[in-house]
């Protein structure tokens, strides 16, 4: 039996990288998607400690999920989490996590437990999951502008496919064109609010039109 230890440091004060727990928003961008693969959804209320489910496409394109249940949160100071995952790489085995926010240096140190491992194998892929995540929430804690537009691209192809990839070449557009970091940043958080909500038929009728718009206005 074994945990995982690790940490890393944000020049931010611990209440302010809260934040990316806390907002839907932020989360999504940082949380879950494994290196090279992207998220396609999410089910469940994690804020009242009811069970959730992240679900993932690995890098191969494999579907899998993460399931889980908040089971103790200190705002502005970190939370536990227990952790499970249905089909891809990172075993069957449920394990506990927690993520503790430390003021250190003026500004934070997070720190990473989870365990305890049945193999060494095991905790060396949540070390590369956990990695993947930390390094993406360094950059949305520090307020990125415009937020990630790496996880934007992958998460976007999950959401409603052609409309997600349609609406990521506006913001690169948008970014190429020397739009504020502000409106990036308003016009992406607007598509992830609205994009997953459309019908799927709508989705594919608006992806369309609008690659067809983005098409022309290039050629």
């Amino acid at each position: 039996m074994s945990e995982l230890v690790m940490d890393v440091w944000l020049a931010r004060e611990p209440e302010e990288v809260f934040t990316a727990f806390g907002d839907p928003f932020r989360l999504r961008r940082w949380y879950g998607a494994p290196r090279g693969g992207h998220r396609i959804g999410a089910a469940g209320d994690v804020a009242s400690g009811e069970p959730f489910r992240v679900d993932m496409l690995d890098a191969e394109g494999t579907p899998f999920a993460q399931l889980g249940r908040i089971v103790q949160v200190t705002p502005g100071e970190g939370l536990e989490l227990e952790m499970a995952w249905e089909g891809g790489s990172l075993g069957r085995e449920e394990t506990r996590a927690s993520i503790a926010l430390r003021p250190a240096e003026g500004g934070t140190r997070v720190e990473v437990r989870q365990g305890p491992f049945s193999s060494q194998e095991s905790l060396e892929a949540h070390r590369a999951w956990w990695d993947t995540c930390l390094k993406r929430l360094v950059r949305v804690a520090s307020g990125e502008a415009p937020p990630c537009f790496e996880e934007f691209w992958e998460e976007s192809r999950g959401f409603v496919g052609p409309l997600g990839v349609a609406a990521y070449t506006v913001l690169a557009g948008l970014r190429e064109a020397g739009a504020p970091p502000e409106a990036l940043a308003q016009v992406e958080e607007t598509l992830y609010t609205h994009l997953p909500r459309l019908p799927p038929e709508t989705a594919e009728v608006l992806a369309a039109v609008l690659r067809s718009r983005v098409k022309d206005s290039a050629s």
